[in-house]
């Protein structure tokens, strides 16, 4: 039994929130950690979120997940920002700590870890797929990590404009472009491509949904990532597969930025088998 007065709380809140697994994921991590902790979902429309955010804080709730469309809305009522959440102006993740609230980034940072765990971070070339918040949470976490040259593929250049400004001017980043990604002529992947990465929608819930990549051209050794955690197995994991291309599915970037969250909350080491299985089970893969 704890002797603490309060029951540790985090929670995550967005609009819409249905099907979403951060709840039990992470009710199974604190499980597997042996913390009495609890996780709480709220569906919290635009409107009532800065008094949900309120009630988070006067209730002492130690962490708080959130989901679109509440990360870029957050910056505000943060007292502290990391870097990455700073620059990118994406916050999915937030600390309470002595009444302060802390604001980071866990998307970019769990990509930035599983691909330096597989050597394609320092002085890499990177293409990332796409221009939006994903893309802008990636791209701000590598940028200061290191990386030799982001390049940005989507289907409006002038969308990615201000973000590839931004890294140039806020980031050690020296290299930095933009490349149209069209489906009349399919994007040439660079053979000196260390890392693909898709951060757009592109696959979700219709694994054969395609990108304009020429796949013929991919090297074997460019990683490949793919945001789209269901299904796992989209049509650019497939592909990459059958390049025998390394990959990082949706799936585990999923966990990933989960078990840092975790981490970061309660300072102890997150089970991520755990949050795997528990993730497979609540969405049935």
């Amino acid at each position: 039994m704890s002797n603490q007065p309060q029951q540790d709380v985090c929670c995550l809140m967005g609009d819409p929130i249905a099907g979403n697994p951060t709840q039990y994921m992470l009710e199974k991590a604190f499980g597997a950690a042996r913390l009495e902790w609890r996780f709480l979902t709220f569906e919290v429309p635009p409107l009532e979120f800065e008094g949900a955010l309120r009630g988070a804080r006067i209730f002492g709730f130690n962490g708080i997940m959130l989901a679109p469309p509440h990360r870029s809305r957050v910056l505000p009522y943060l007292e502290h920002l990391g870097d990455a959440a700073r620059i990118s102006g994406q916050v999915n993740c937030i600390k309470q700590e002595d009444s302060q609230l802390h604001g980071y980034n866990t998307e970019g940072r769990a990509l930035r870890q599983l691909l330096e765990q597989a050597g394609a971070v320092n002085s890499a070339k990177v293409t990332i797929l796409g221009a939006g918040r994903l893309a802008r949470a990636i791209g701000a976490e590598l940028s200061l990590v290191g990386v030799e040259e982001l390049v940005f593929a989507c289907r409006d250049p002038e969308s990615a404009e201000n973000l590839i400004q931004t890294l140039l001017d806020q980031t050690p980043l020296k290299n930095c472009r933009v490349v149209k990604l069209d489906d009349k002529a399919p994007l040439v992947i660079e053979e000196e491509c260390h890392a693909l990465v898709n951060t757009t929608p592109v696959g979700t819930n219709n694994p054969d949904e395609q990108l304009p990549l020429d796949i013929g051209s991919l090297n074997k050794k460019t990683l490949v990532a793919d945001v789209v955690y269901y299904p796992p197995q989209t049509w650019l994991m497939r592909q990459a597969e059958a390049q025998d291309c390394p990959t990082i599915d949706g799936l585990t970037l999923l966990i990933e930025q989960a078990a840092i969250a975790f981490e970061i909350w309660t300072g102890a080491s997150a089970d991520r088998q755990a949050m795997r299985e528990a993730v497979e089970e609540f969405l049935v893969l």
